[in-house]
């Protein structure tokens, strides 16, 4: 990928070009953003301007022999790693058994979630990616061979915070005295999970938000889309580009989310039991990923509720859609409730992240929402 294929971020593409040009290039770098602000395309577009061995100046050629093996993720002295699921067939998984799974993945929208990822390997929609112990000799494996075609060896390391502490304890050496040559880069949508011992080895750069602009003027260029749409659809991304191909396409998961969401606030307003069960049984039949995105998305409505309560139409960053529902009931989230009702809800996300039991924790969760949605 070359630095004008990505989207926005100007400024970081020039501190970044002004390393390379420079030779000031760190061995262990840590990028950190959400996925959908272009951590992943910044990186390739990185790497390949670190290999090229053409003319290059403000960006790669483009059309040397280290630039199409890049564009097609085969270069030999680049290496991946990311976080792979236990299948039947395989119980000790390595990001190599994913190898082609993950190029494809990856060259058709570079912008992608983990959850997207974990569709797209196929795996049981109960089991959370993690980088296993496994892999961290596959790294050294692959680190004490000399490079095939290039100067450098690349190991491009995606959300390093699902790595293991066991796994992360046996890169600490290779990490922070590297063989020459070698560059680590680590692309982190939550830094501060990451093992703190692998963090203070690494240079770090935070990718900010896209601006609305970039998001617009990319909609309109790429699909054609009338420049007020651009604009709304850009404004609710909120600096996502990831989000902002959801909404235009408005997936099934999302517009599953939102039917819940309102399904959720509706009986817990009229405090049935009996059709909160039934919610309960449903929503517990998802597997854990779906689960987490469900509660990541209701702390999000539960925020844009609030502001569009206030009256702070510009910061309000809903769809259609949830700007039909959230009419009447942004005003049940207030002053008096919008903390518990947070607080609840992220303590559900954590608890299914710890694997626990989804039916207690729906099922406390709806309860604790009746009480606070409609006190006495």
């Amino acid at each position: 990928m070359l630095f004008n294929e990505v989207i926005g971020h100007e400024d970081v593409k020039r501190r970044l070009l002004a390393s390379l040009q420079t030779g000031r290039v760190g061995h262990a770098l840590l990028f950190s953003g959400e996925s959908g602000f272009g951590l992943m395309p910044l990186a390739l577009a990185f790497v390949q301007y670190l290999l090229c061995t053409g003319e290059k100046r403000e960006d790669a050629c483009g059309s040397c022999p280290a630039c199409r093996k890049m564009q097609k993720l085969i270069h030999p002295d680049v290496h991946f790693v990311f976080p792979v699921a236990k299948t039947n067939k395989i119980k000790q998984p390595v990001s190599g058994d994913f190898i082609n799974d993950w190029r494809n993945f990856l060259l058709e929208n570079p912008y992608f979630t983990l959850e997207e990822w974990i569709a797209a390997m196929g795996a049981d929609e109960n089991t959370q990616a993690m980088i296993y112990v496994e892999e961290s000799r596959e790294i050294l494996r692959e680190l004490m061979l000399k490079s095939y075609e290039s100067d450098y060896k690349v190991m491009i390391i995606w959300l390093p915070e699902k790595m293991g502490s066991e796994c992360a304890n046996k890169l600490l050496k290779i990490i922070e005295e590297p063989y020459p040559n070698t560059l680590f880069i680590m692309l982190s949508e939550q830094p501060g999970a990451v093992i703190p011992t692998i963090l203070s080895r690494t240079q770090r750069l935070h990718l900010p938000p896209l601006s609305q602009q970039e998001i617009a003027r990319e909609l309109e260029r790429r699909y054609q889309l009338p420049v007020e749409k651009a604009k709304e659809l850009a404004h609710v991304a909120n600096g996502n580009w990831g989000k902002a191909l959801k909404i235009w396409e408005e997936t099934e998961q999302s517009v599953y989310n939102q039917e819940m969401f309102s399904q959720l606030m509706r009986l817990c307003w009229r405090r049935e039991m009996v059709p909160v069960n039934e919610f309960v049984k449903e929503i517990s039949s998802l597997g854990r990923e779906r689960q987490k995105s469900f509660l990541a998305y209701c702390i999000r409505m539960i925020r844009e509720n609030f502001v569009c309560n206030l009256g702070m139409e510009e910061l309000v960053y809903m769809t259609g859609r949830e700007r039909a529902f959230s009419r009447k009931f942004s005003l049940h989230v207030h002053e008096g409730n919008v903390i518990s009702l947070y607080d609840e809800f992220e303590r559900a996300h954590g608890d299914i992240i710890r694997n626990g039991n989804g039916k207690i924790i729906f099922t406390d969760l709806c309860i604790k929402v009746m009480q606070y949605i409609r006190p006495k």
